[in-house]
């Protein structure tokens, strides 16, 4: 699994309007949060997801990429 996967499940799992967890993530995806957050921090680092304390979601510039990529 790659950090484009990751975006892929947060946009299809929330969207822009929601957030998920970092708890949620390591649900769905199996993967530790130890192995999730370099994962997310390059996304951040790519103004694709933002993080907030109510967990993670995709940004504008990441609904964009998201669209082009997989509607």
């Amino acid at each position: 699994m790659n950090r484009y996967d990751i975006l892929h499940e947060i946009f299809h799992r929330a969207g822009s309007e929601k957030f998920m967890t970092l708890y949620e993530l390591e649900t769905e995806t199996g993967l530790s949060g130890a192995k999730l957050r370099p994962m997310l921090e390059d996304l951040k680092e790519e103004s694709l997801l933002v993080e907030h304390p109510e967990g993670f979601q995709v940004s504008e510039n990441g609904m964009h990429f998201c669209k082009r990529r997989w509607v």
